[in-house]
């Protein structure tokens, strides 16, 4: 793969354009974001920064597309689903294109990349499935007999709620954005895709694949831009449901002008999870899985267990096996494959994690391992992974979302404290306990008061609902449950 990552054509660098009602046209801003590789600092290409015009504009073709009467809403969920299989199938057999794209976008290791179009393509397939299996309506009776007048049954459908804006972090444009367009495109809506100014790029593939699978015009558009693109796609009055994954605090201020509109959202948002290590833990299974647990695309994902909570007694052992891990992960350039950390997004955002582990420092947590710069690593965004150990939960390192590759060990004494140390933060998203008995753990899974929890280890299905509590956000995304945020029901009453 290495020898074709500077062979990628130039114009999968350099877009002008945005994707609207099936057609890439010139961005009306005027305004353009430069892409600068994490890796290089260099300028790697451009993108259109979307103003309200071109989002406008996009919600126009949207809505024409929704309202269309013989458009994708009153299309044969089968034919529906069959669109969304080619669109997923395109997407796969571009998955070494999409690897080396973003790894001069946003630094991410080819290592690590393998399968992202994979999971795109996966959700995709899942809400497909069930599109042909969809009841759009069913008919229910009343539970009780009532008198002359009343309602004897009741006609009960499923219809799409309208317009999708879709709004996507850096670290994950196309499975992040499935989570929203997989199931707006099944139940027949249609969608705005708002992708993050780091990493516009990714999204262009996707809508060409959109136009090879035969997706209508207007069903998918596609707007790069920043946060006054972002205002304007969720403040405007022909959409109908806000899917976001991103920060906290731009998660807050979506919530407040959804609820002024009375316009439905699902957040996605930060995390500061525990990995819940019991006293009869296997410790050499837990940090052969560290590296994707913790460290993920340098810790820039939301899942990331960076608080590790563990018996006292065996917090040296801990430490000397999580330090030996992680001072043997290579960090450095994303194209070489032996790569496993890359850089991270951005030189503001380095100095942000870099004040994080200065921060638990102070504050008297142990800094064991990492937490510099590291050694030949002159030009790019670099830190190295960073182990704290000894820490309280008291501690901001303990409490804040770093999204770096910061880890922190904190002791306990017994198992009720350390259900009550992974349970005091804000944020509530993920989680993971550790145990040869699968069963307690379980029990001790069911204590923690977070939207997922994985027993020995931790990962994703996509049949299965996957959201967070607290800080973490609002609402359901994946599996039935996610499937029915993009939803709403009409029901006809049948008086005889």
């Amino acid at each position: 793969m290495a020898s074709k990552v500077r062979a990628l054509a130039p114009e999968r660098f350099h877009r002008d354009d945005v994707f609207i009602d099936g057609r890439f046209l010139p961005a009306l801003s005027g305004r353009f974001i430069e892409i600068v590789s994490p890796s290089t600092e260099q300028v790697v290409g451009r993108a259109p920064d979307g103003s309200v015009a071109d989002v406008d504009a996009a919600v126009e073709a949207a809505r024409r597309a929704f309202e269309d009467p013989k458009g994708w809403r009153h299309w044969a969920p089968a034919d529906r689903a069959a669109a969304m299989e080619r669109l997923a199938d395109l997407l796969q057999s571009r998955e070494e294109e999409l690897a080396v794209l973003l790894a001069h976008e946003i630094g991410k290791p080819l290592s690590t990349s393998a399968g992202r179009s994979g999971r795109a393509s996966e959700l995709l397939r899942y809400f497909a499935g069930m599109a042909r299996t969809l009841v759009q309506e069913e008919l229910r009776p009343v539970p009780e007999q009532r008198g002359p007048g009343s309602v004897r049954r009741s006609l009960v459908r499923r219809e799409p709620r309208g317009v999708t804006a879709a709004i996507v972090p850096y670290n994950g444009t196309l499975p992040m954005g499935m989570f929203k367009i997989g199931p707006t495109l099944a139940v027949g809506g249609t969608v705005v895709l708002k992708p993050p100014p780091q990493a516009p790029l990714e999204a262009y593939i996707l809508a060409e694949a959109a136009v090879e699978a035969g997706i209508p015009p207007g069903v998918l558009n596609v707007v790069p831009g920043g946060r006054e693109a972002g205002e304007r796609l969720v403040g405007h009055p022909g959409v109908d449901i806000v899917g976001f994954t991103g920060s906290t605090e731009a998660g807050r201020r979506i919530a407040v002008q959804c609820a002024a509109a009375f316009k439905p959202v699902v957040l996605e948002l930060g995390g500061k999870s525990a990995a819940v290590v019991l006293e009869d833990a296997d410790l050499d299974r837990f940090a052969r899985a560290l590296p994707f647990l913790a460290y993920t695309f340098s810790g820039q994902n939301c899942f990331i267990q960076s608080r590790i909570v563990v018996p006292q007694h065996m917090l040296a052992e801990l430490t000397d096996l999580v330090v030996e891990v992680t001072a043997g992960l290579i960090v450095g350039d994303p194209l070489d494959p032996a790569t496993r950390l890359g850089p991270l997004i951005s030189a503001e955002h380095r100095t942000r994690v870099e004040a994080h582990v200065a921060a638990g420092r102070d504050q008297g947590a142990v800094l064991a391992h990492g937490g510099g710069r590291p050694p030949g690593l002159d030009r790019g965004w670099y830190v190295e992974p960073a182990v704290f150990t000894g820490a309280r939960n008291d501690m901001g390192i303990c409490r804040e979302e770093v999204f770096g590759p910061v880890v922190t060990l904190i002791p306990v004494d017994g198992e009720e404290e350390a259900i009550a140390v992974a349970n005091d933060n804000d944020f509530g998203l993920a989680g993971s306990v550790w145990s040869a008995d699968e069963g307690h753990a379980l029990d001790v899974a069911g204590r923690l008061d977070t939207g997922s929890v994985g027993i020995n280890g931790f990962g994703f299905n996509t049949a299965a609902p996957f959201g967070g509590r607290r800080d973490s956000g609002l609402g359901t995304e994946l599996g039935v449950e996610g499937f029915e945020a993009y939803v709403q029901y009409q029901s006809r009453h049948l008086m005889h």
